[in-house]
Parts: structure tokens; C-alpha cells; sequence
């Protein structure tokens, strides 16, 4: 797991594997924090990849998480995901819509600052930092939410805003 996050996106992937874990899934989760860049992000990924598989420690996925926001190389970084075989998970407008929906079923599109203020109002993120009583188990109201904001959600793609493919994170993390 490679973020582009370095705050939010790994506690979030950190907190959801240990409270699915605990409801008997199983997973190993390596999140990588490394900035803003998708095409950074999953340059990171393929090495990482690499690496472990020239250890003889394969991982069985790669997934990258990056946000839509105003990147010129979003297209590029999708392109090479996929010839990769890299599962790139992209939030539109950014990984904050996806917090959201674990306690709002709305999909009105919002600025990068009102998405913010929302989040920190409702109790989930303050300064980039997840709130310590995050309510994961709300994780499949999220996805349920997420799947109707994006008919056509899948890896490597760019939903309309709002929307976020991480749906695909949690069954991968459930074994599905």
C-alpha cells in the first residue's frame, strides 16, 4: 500500500485493517507514505514491488491511493498503474469524501477546504490527523455509498466528483 497521503491515508489504512482483522479477515498491510505525486506514488509502488519480489517476498497486490486534486500526471500515473498491474485506488476530489461517508450518505461536491471543515466538524479528521474514535465500523455504509456515487467504480479510473474507489481496498482486505 502506497499513499500519497502521509498522514491521513496510513493511519485510515493502518485503523481498517486492524478492526477487519479483528473481525476475522487477514492481511498484511505495508502502507508507504510518499507526497503529493501520483506518478511518484506508484513509481514507489513498482519498486517496493520489486524489490520484495527480488527478496522472494512477493506481495499479492499492489495498491496505491492517491487523490484527483489538480494533478497533471493523474492520466500518466493510471496508465502506468495499469501496465503495472498496480491497483490505483483514486479519491475524487480527495481521500477526505471517502471519511465522510462513513457517517453521511451525501454526495454533494465540495472545494478541498469545505471537505476539510466538514470532516474536522463531523468528528473524523482534525489537521490531518485521524480522530482516535474513527467509526470504521461504518466501513460497509462507506462502500455501499461510495458504489452509488460511482456506478462505474474500479481501479485506475477517475470517478466523477464525488467519488472514491476504495470499495476495492476493502474486499481486497476481506478476502473477496
Amino acid at each position: 500500500m502506497v499513499t500519497e497521503g502521509t498522514r491521513t491515508e496510513p493511519q485510515y489504512v493502518e485503523g481498517l485493517n486492524s478492526y477487519l482483522r479483528s473481525r476475522g479477515a487477514t492481511a498484511v498491510v505495508k502502507s508507504v507514505p510518499v507526497g503529493k505525486d501520483p506518478m511518484k506514488v506508484v513509481l514507489k509502488g513498482i519498486e517496493i514491488r520489486d524489490r520484495a519480489a527480488s527478496d522472494e517476498k512477493d506481495y499479492d497486490v499492489c495498491v496505491c491511493l492517491v487523490d484527483v486534486d489538480r494533478h497533471e500526471a493523474l492520466p500518466a500515473a493510471c496508465r502506468l498503474a495499469a501496465r503495472e498491474s498496480i491497483l490505483l485506488l483514486v479519491s475524487n476530489l480527495k481521500f477526505e469524501v471517502w471519511l465522510r461517508w462513513h457517517v453521511e450518505d451525501k454526495h454533494s461536491a465540495l472545494n478541498t477546504s469545505q471537505l476539510d471543515e466538514l470532516t474536522a466538524k463531523l468528528g473524523l479528521v482534525s489537521r490531518k490527523v485521524l480522530a482516535p474514535n474513527f467509526p470504521f465500523h461504518a466501513v460497509h455504509r462507506a462502500c455501499e455509498v461510495a458504489r452509488r456515487a460511482d456506478l462505474e467504480l474500479a481501479a485506475g479510473r477517475v470517478g466523477p466528483d464525488p467519488s472514491s474507489a476504495m470499495p476495492i481496498l476493502v474486499d481486497l482486505l476481506l478476502g473477496r
